[in-house]
């Protein structure tokens, strides 16, 4: 990559940049703020493309014209001044301020978020069998509504969003670590496992749900006596 006639790498441009205060956002659910540089520099190097050919052999890098693109990069800082993180981004859309670039990739960062409670850290909706595209849309939405109520629970500023926070985490099941004692994806599973609580409180009476309990005692007990020790 060339910055200023010279080949260099992308640390050495962002560390010689000057930034200059944007945004306040949130890291961690802590606000901080963001500081935003830019330059322009020109990728030289061949692309690599990550295919095989018919033969199994990876495909040639493929040398190609230099490229005039605009760098911009994203640091959050704390209010001692220390870096937390930190985004080099590289972009062709010119007519756009790097600030206003800097903030759509921070959303986009809570937009994957939201794609990660729908798939692997949720809903798994990867794994959804409806056939029909209304069908699909149906569940989705439903699905939506959950994950805004999660987000609302975890960002209410309410007394007692601490409480209602506490008591799905303990309902997930999950093991959280003390430096992140509340996640999306735990109150999501802490939610649902309320809304079947409640289900179950509504069409069963406490006598019916006793009843229940000391019959899988007896069923669990008298499969334990016929295995032999």
């Amino acid at each position: 990559m060339e910055f200023n006639g010279r080949e260099v790498k992308l640390g050495e441009v962002a560390d010689s940049l000057t930034f200059q205060i944007t945004h306040e956002v949130e890291i961690k659910g802590k606000k901080v703020m963001q500081y935003v540089g830019e330059a322009e520099v020109t990728m030289t190097r061949p692309a690599k493309p990550k295919r095989c050919d018919a033969d199994g052999k990876r495909v040639k890098p493929i040398k190609g014209k230099p490229l005039r693109v605009r760098l911009v990069v994203s640091r959050i800082l704390d209010n001692e001044g220390h870096v937390l993180t930190e985004w080099v981004l590289l972009s062709n859309v010119w007519d756009v301020d790097a600030k206003t670039t800097a903030l759509w990739y921070y959303w986009r960062w809570r937009i994957e978020s939201f794609f990660k409670l729908l798939k692997q850290a949720g809903h798994q909706l990867e794994s959804w069998q409806q056939e029909s595209g209304l069908a699909l849309t149906k569940r989705l939405l439903i699905a939506s509504m959950a994950c805004v109520v999660v987000w609302q629970v975890a960002h209410s500023e309410l007394p007692a969003a601490k409480e209602i926070q506490t008591f799905l985490i303990k309902l997930s099941g999950r093991q959280m670590k003390r430096s992140k004692p509340v996640t999306w994806s735990a109150l999501l599973a802490g939610f649902w496992s309320l809304l079947s609580m409640l289900e179950v409180i509504e069409n069963y009476s406490v006598d019916e749900l006793h009843q229940f309990r000391n019959l899988l005692r007896k069923i669990s007990s008298a499969f334990a006596k016929l295995v032999p020790e």
